[in-house]
């Protein structure tokens, strides 16, 4: 819950409502609208629309029914789809200003479950170690 919260002290305007609850709205609508004006990826593009109008349609609940928005949700609804599109985005820029970086092809979020067994295999991928399998009462391997 206050992870949404949280987001707006920084990413969302300043305002430590954000934009569904503040008095940011306005300016934060404008600069997403410009960031999808920027996007050259249909895809993307579509994206950052679509966490646009969640962020329009929260706001004119909270408007309407003078209510607490539900923070579970839209941290599901719109935090992590504008932290992955500001990854994707990333993404894009790194490998348009070098075609020779190394840039992850895979665009696929990793399941929150296995999150952490994955950063330990890459981690160890990437030091050169050779791999072993580990066996612990937990599972992960």
């Amino acid at each position: 819950m206050r992870g949404l919260q949280q987001a707006g002290e920084g990413g969302w305007g300043g305002d430590p409502n954000g934009p569904i609850t503040g008095q940011n709205y306005r300016e934060w609508i404008d600069r997403m609208r410009g960031v999808e004006n920027l996007i050259e990826d249909p895809d993307l593009r579509g994206e950052a629309a679509r966490i646009r109008d969640r962020v329009r349609g929260a706001r004119e609940d909270y408007k309407l029914h003078a209510a607490e928005p539900d923070w579970d949700k839209l941290q599901d609804l719109v935090a992590e789809p504008l932290n992955e599109l500001r990854k994707q985005i990333s993404e894009e820029i790194r490998r348009r200003e070098d075609p020779d970086a190394l840039v992850p092809i895979d665009r696929d979020p990793v399941p929150p479950q296995f999150s952490e067994a994955v950063r330990r295999y890459y981690e160890k991928l990437g030091s050169g170690k050779p791999a072993t399998r580990q066996q612990n009462s937990g599972g992960d391997q």
